[in-house]
């Protein structure tokens, strides 16, 4: 119930916030990011867990961020006395293990001198230059409205791999920025970026928030993605007499349906498809195109009896060719 109302908390500020062109402020402050730090690590998180909690986020302010520990108690005080605060019964709770990280586990570090201000800036950063940017982009989007997503026509941009290993770090975050500007989003925060730039040592890096997603596999290239790109979305097909049609990724393909034995599916791990020199897991010819992780679940393809036959690839890129290629050779 308490994660119910989280989400739909959010919702309403976001909506909010979007509906009036602002920003709406929290008051989250360093001891509740090292609380959600513990919370997460123990649930298994990685290093991802040390940057959340961002003192801006697109819709999001934490002004009692920039507050040292007895500073942030003080304004809470304040706070307090001019205005209406609800605790929620369940902090009480020692069931939940959020509480009993707050109540338990925090005090006897703070025992020891704990310094929830320094830790939190030791994994955030707040420079001057994108003070300056949190400045222009809340003029900007208090002087006009932003654009509608659906008035940029472009869901995605491509920065080729020559490109990206031959640019510095500086050129990288220019790149990137340049492309979310395109896409009419705000430029990357520092410490994302100096996470996916470190991603990027591995064999993929990624990078994603409630706007867009960037992704880089090893050798492939950088895709910057607006979410609400339809590569994200499921694909869909229906029969209609002796045609069956498929719709994904804002096209439409009509098939003859061969005595309505064609169908369209998504995969199951480890299944192969007959292809020029053999069988080959879909896995891996998905893998060879190069197709984002988080893209190949949705790439259409068409089966014959329950059997995979054809992997639609032209859904995804017109330049690539579906695999195979012959397919109806053998049920015509």
């Amino acid at each position: 119930m308490e994660e119910t109302g989280r989400i739909a908390r959010y919702e309403e500020l976001n909506q909010l916030s979007d509906s009036h062109n602002t920003y709406y402020a929290t008051g989250h402050h360093p001891r509740d990011y090292f609380e959600s730090i513990l919370l997460h690590l123990t649930r298994g998180g990685g290093k991802n867990a040390l940057q959340t909690l961002p003192p801006l986020s697109p819709n999001r302010f934490l002004p009692l961020a920039f507050l040292e520990d007895k500073e942030r108690v003080d304004c809470y005080s304040r706070i307090v006395e001019s205005y209406p605060v609800y605790e929620d019964e369940s902090n009480a709770d020692s069931k939940f293990k959020r509480n009993r990280i707050r109540n338990e586990i925090l005090p006897l570090l703070e025992k020891e001198n704990l310094n929830y201000y320094s830790i939190y800036w030791n994994f955030h950063s707040w420079e001057k230059t994108e003070f300056e940017t949190f400045l222009s982009f809340y003029i900007e989007r208090n002087s006009e409205p932003l654009p509608k997503k659906n008035s940029v026509k472009a869901k995605h941009f491509l920065i080729p791999h020559q490109t990206w290993i031959h640019s510095s770090k500086e050129k990288k975050k220019t790149l990137l920025d340049f492309h979310l500007e395109l896409l009419g989003f705000p430029s990357v925060y520092k410490a994302p970026f100096e996470d996916f730039i470190r991603q990027t040592a591995g064999e993929r890096a990624f990078l994603q928030n409630k706007l867009f997603t960037i992704y880089k596999s090893k050798l492939g290239d950088t895709w910057i993605m607006d979410n609400s790109s339809p590569l994200f979305s499921i694909p869909i097909s229906q029969a209609d007499g002796n045609n069956l049609y498929i719709r994904w990724n804002d096209q439409e393909r009509r098939i003859p349906n061969i005595n309505g034995k064609l169908s369209f599916q998504i995969s199951r791990p480890g299944e192969k498809i007959q292809v020029s020199i053999g069988k080959k897991e879909i896995s891996e010819c998905l893998r060879e195109k190069k197709i984002p992780f988080f893209i190949r679940e949705n790439i259409p393809i068409l089966y014959y009896e329950g059997k995979p036959i054809q992997i639609l690839f032209s859904f995804f890129d017109s330049n690539l060719k579906d695999l195979p290629q012959n397919w109806q050779n053998k049920f015509l």
